[in-house]
């Protein structure tokens, strides 16, 4: 009974920040107050129960630090002209002709370089849906194309914080499990290509004298500059640990920055910590740092605490006991597509979905690399259909879309459609 109110609390915290408009960071830490609370009510001593928010918390310390990273990347790389670069020799090359298909592959290229949807969405999304307006394309086919691209990095980029999370709570390789999203993906990707293409044989745009100066104008532009975007697929590749890849592009970011950009030491650092800001420069260069990263590192780093309480309590006990019997009934797959919807409905971030979903699911998935990949098949994807969890709605406000762009990723749905049904058939396979 006690675990049933303490859950329901937690509910009516969650969606109480998001009605008032009450910062998601504050909701998430008075939920660990009242979770740590329960502990004591439940007999653990104070000291056991911060030991418990401490173990949940240390699963994720080398996730944090990445994140860490992915600041200064997005910082650097914008501050060195690697991120404009990309943007102004890829907008050259997309025709309105295969329009959605082109900003789904350019959104879907940046992502996979970046491995966040947020970033993606803050760059190359931000100039697709800016083009789309200049040419008059249907905005909630463009929004649906440019979340959809967003997801290819957010859930198969070496980069992707995302990832690296469900391998670490599975306790799987990394590159192994991204090795298997990208098997899993092709089907979907080719249904998304040809969908957004139908889409496109109707629609009517012209790309008239788009001004791309803004984004060359403050720049030494050189194609060195995409050696830091280039570096980390090469590595990635050879399997050269995420930490050690990034610290190096990094690196070399700022070497470029320094010499041919002619920044000094203090602009790049300032660029780094607290993002790139340049008045002259097109507005959708600007920003990133490990600033633009605070958010996502408070939010995973209070959500993890959550997930060490949730380990040594019975706090999930009733609710697991009934998931339990319903994954017993029905395919795996399909069991956590609509566990993790539930779940995304309350949670109001990615993070805490996967990390919940992982918590009702473990004892029913043994295989852990099969457990990873579900949850990179549902949790990772479904949390972005719900317009109040920030999964997607902060990537769409980004872009300045209509909110019902979201149900046109079909990147997302195909993905979900189809390894759903493979599940389902492999699993009447096995009866």
């Amino acid at each position: 009974m006690l675990e049933n109110f303490v859950l329901l609390l937690f509910i009516v915290v969650l969606i109480g920040s998001i009605v008032l408009k009450i910062s998601l960071v504050l909701a998430l830490l008075a939920n660990l107050i009242i979770f740590i609370i329960y502990c004591l009510i439940k007999g653990h001593k104070l000291k056991e129960s911060l030991n418990f928010v401490y173990q949940g918390f240390s699963t994720c310390k080398l996730m944090l630090f990445i994140f860490l990273l992915i600041g200064m990347i997005t910082g650097t790389w914008r501050a060195c002209g690697t991120i404009s670069y990309i943007i102004y020799n890829a907008v050259k090359i997309i025709s309105p002709k295969y329009f959605y298909v082109g900003i789904f592959l350019f959104n879907a290229t940046v992502s996979l370089l970046t491995g966040s949807s947020f970033g993606t969405s803050s760059t190359a999304g931000i100039i697709s849906m800016t083009l789309s307006y200049a040419i008059n394309m249907n905005p909630y086919f463009s929004a649906g194309a440019i979340i959809s691209g967003c997801f290819v990095g957010d859930r198969t980029s070496p980069m992707s914080t995302s990832a690296l999370l469900i391998a670490t709570i599975t306790q799987t390789d990394f590159y192994n499990n991204i090795k298997n999203m990208i098997k899993t993906s092709i089907i979907p990707i080719v249904l998304t290509i040809i969908t957004f293409q139908i889409l496109n044989l109707n629609s009517l745009g012209a790309i008239h004298n788009v001004d791309l100066t803004s984004i060359k104008s403050d720049f030494n532009f050189n194609i060195i500059l995409a050696i830091p975007a280039i570096l980390i697929i090469i590595l990635a590749m050879f399997k050269v640990p995420l930490k050690y890849n990034m610290s190096l592009s990094i690196i070399i970011a700022i070497f470029l920055a320094y010499f041919f950009q002619n920044m000094s030491l203090n602009q790049i650092l300032r660029s780094a910590l607290l993002g790139y800001v340049n008045e002259n420069a097109d507005k959708s260069i600007n920003g990133g740092g490990v600033i633009s990263m605070a958010k996502a590192i408070l939010i995973v780093g209070i959500s993890s605490g959550y997930f060490g309480i949730f380990k040594n309590t019975d706090l999930l006990k009733s609710i697991k006991l009934t998931v339990n019997s319903i994954y017993k009934k029905f395919p795996q797959l399909f069991v956590m597509e609509i566990l993790s919807i539930i779940i995304a409905c309350f949670s109001s971030n990615q993070t805490l979905s996967i990390m919940l979903t992982y918590e009702m699911s473990r004892e029913n998935i043994e295989d852990k690399e099969k457990l990873a990949l579900n949850l990179s098949n549902s949790a990772l994807l479904n949390s972005m259909f719900i317009p109040w969890n920030i999964s997607g709605r902060i990537p769409i406000d980004t872009i300045s879309a209509p909110i019902g762009g979201i149900y046109f990723s079909f990147y997302n749905i195909y993905m979900i459609l189809v390894n759903t049904l493979a599940d389902i058939w492999a699993n009447k396979k096995h009866h």
